[in-house]
């Protein structure tokens, strides 16, 4: 059969794949919208986190790096101003025993171990039942300073006299020593001893304001002008005719309580005035008491009255301890030692108290049980020393220092290998020797 023409020219046209039918069997459907009871719950699942670029990777992790070196900078500068060193050392000990060992002290002189008298006054009063009504007679009575601004001491016998400004007399019950003028602090002062003194007549005319004495037995001497006194409560008490007491056996009971009470009152009261570098012991003080009148009190009772005087041996700590170490150590007297716990140490008069703290010259104690003696080191100069030596030249350093049994030394920052050398920057920390 014959072709056409157009069968056999080829046409300009180039066919491509899109030119090529698609079979009717491989035809895509237009896609259909998803039922909503097909839609699956996604909230369930992680968030899809988005890829951080590269360049913001380097970039957050520059912070990182920046922020980290800028803390260790800090922490470097921060420890550089804690610069220091502490020293910590234990200090030289032995132990004390005492077996009732026997002691002198005396008020002055040139050797030995000294002491001081504190002396402490007070009164307290009571009620008590008025059981019974009787005729009384009663002498004004009152505290005095006596004063004595001599070079000298001057001792007042018992029922020395004392004059008022309006010529009324008064006496001391017991003997009394003034001691003589001192200078405190480049200063002179008189000397000054208080004591209770008694109206030579009874009666309310003896009772009195405040005042000032004279010595009339002093008069035609020097020590006239010198030796004075001066009220330190008011003269009070005088009464004559009939005034409501107290039964003997409640007056006996109410005077032990007051005993009892002033003792205990006295001691803290002295314990609380004793300077910080001075010892006080209980066991070696003394204690008097006197009546005071009793008065009229409310609803059928009286008043009984007391004043109790405390007379205590006093010492510097530093010349006691070192006087008990001479004396069971050996130790030579520039040592400078401390006993830090007198607890355990039975102290007492080495035979029957004086009669009179005040007068005496001498005191003797005897000291039973075991204490610690520990040397004192000079901290001051031990921190001099140690200012700038490196940390190996601090034996060498602790050697000047026999007082020291054992230290450590720690110095910071932790890098530093010298301690500090601004003395105030050491610190000196004492352990215990025990």
């Amino acid at each position: 059969m014959p072709k056409k023409i157009e069968d056999i020219i080829v046409s300009d046209r180039r066919r491509s794949i899109r030119d090529i039918p698609i079979p009717e069997s491989r035809r895509k459907l237009p896609a259909k919208a998803p039922r909503m009871d097909a839609i699956e719950d996604t909230s369930s699942l992680p968030p899809v986190r988005t890829p951080i670029p590269r360049h913001k990777k380097g970039f957050r992790r520059k912070i990182w790096t920046a922020g980290a070196v800028a803390v260790v900078i800090l922490l470097f500068a921060i420890l550089s101003l804690m610069n220091g060193a502490t020293l910590s050392y234990v200090p030289k000990s032995a132990a004390l025993a005492f077996d009732n060992d026997a002691y002198t002290a005396h008020k002055s002189g040139a050797n030995g171990l000294f002491y001081s008298v504190v002396k402490l006054s007070r009164d307290k009063s009571m009620n008590a039942p008025a059981g019974a009504e009787q005729n009384v007679s009663r002498k004004a009575s009152g505290v005095i300073v006596v004063y004595n601004d001599s070079a000298e001491s001057q001792r007042l016998v018992e029922n020395t006299r004392f004059e008022s400004p309006s010529g009324k007399i008064y006496r001391i019950s017991k003997a009394i020593t003034t001691p003589a003028r001192r200078a405190v602090s480049g200063v002179t002062q008189p000397g000054s001893v208080e004591a209770t003194v008694y109206a030579d007549v009874a009666g309310e005319a003896y009772n009195s304001a405040p005042t000032d004495f004279t010595v009339p037995g002093l008069k035609g001497t020097s020590r006239y002008s010198t030796i004075y006194a001066r009220s330190k409560t008011p003269l009070a008490g005088g009464f004559v005719g009939m005034e409501k007491v107290v039964k003997a056996e409640d007056l006996s009971r109410t005077k032990t309580e007051l005993e009892t009470a002033l003792r205990e009152e006295l001691y803290r009261e002295a314990e609380a005035e004793v300077p910080e570098d001075f010892i006080l012991f209980r066991t070696l003080s003394t204690f008097d008491f006197e009546d005071l009148p009793q008065a009229p009190g409310s609803g059928g009772s009286a008043v009984v009255s007391m004043r109790g005087h405390l007379y205590g041996v006093m010492f510097k700590k530093s010349d006691f301890a070192g006087f008990l170490a001479e004396k069971k150590l050996g130790t030579a007297p520039a040592e400078i030692i401390e006993i830090p716990d007198y607890s355990a140490l039975e102290i007492a008069f080495a035979s029957v108290p004086p009669a009179d703290l005040l007068a005496s010259n001498d005191v003797s104690f005897k000291i039973k049980g075991n204490a610690q003696a520990v040397w004192v080191t000079d901290e001051v100069s031990l921190r001099a020393d140690l200012a700038g030596h490196h940390k190996r030249d601090v034996p060498g350093v602790l050697n000047n220092y026999p007082t020291i049994a054992s230290a450590s030394v720690t110095v910071r920052p932790f890098w530093k290998s010298s301690v500090p050398a601004e003395a105030e920057k050491i610190k000196i920390t004492k352990l215990s020797s025990e």
